[in-house]
């Protein structure tokens, strides 16, 4: 992977990654894919390992809130 498409990916996922608390366009393995994927190119850029790493604990926080979401949605009366 180039540099540039790291960049750019790295860029969208940051950007898509928090609005996923607000609805879940797809699956939530797509989304940990797409960070995965990234892991071995993260030392393409200076601060790519760091900002793997933020992404993934951001998306660590967003999966347990929908996880969360969903079971207190099944537990409310309906």
């Amino acid at each position: 992977m180039a540099r540039y498409q790291f960049e750019g990916d790295l860029t969208h996922l940051e950007r898509i990654i928090p609005l996923l608390v607000h609805g879940n366009p797809l699956a939530l393995a797509y989304w940990r894919r797409r960070i995965s994927s990234l892991s071995p190119q993260q030392s393409l850029l200076p601060d790519g390992t760091r900002r793997v790493t933020r992404l993934l604990n951001v998306f660590d926080e967003v999966e347990r809130a929908l996880i969360s979401g969903k079971a207190t949605a099944r537990r409310s009366p309906g």
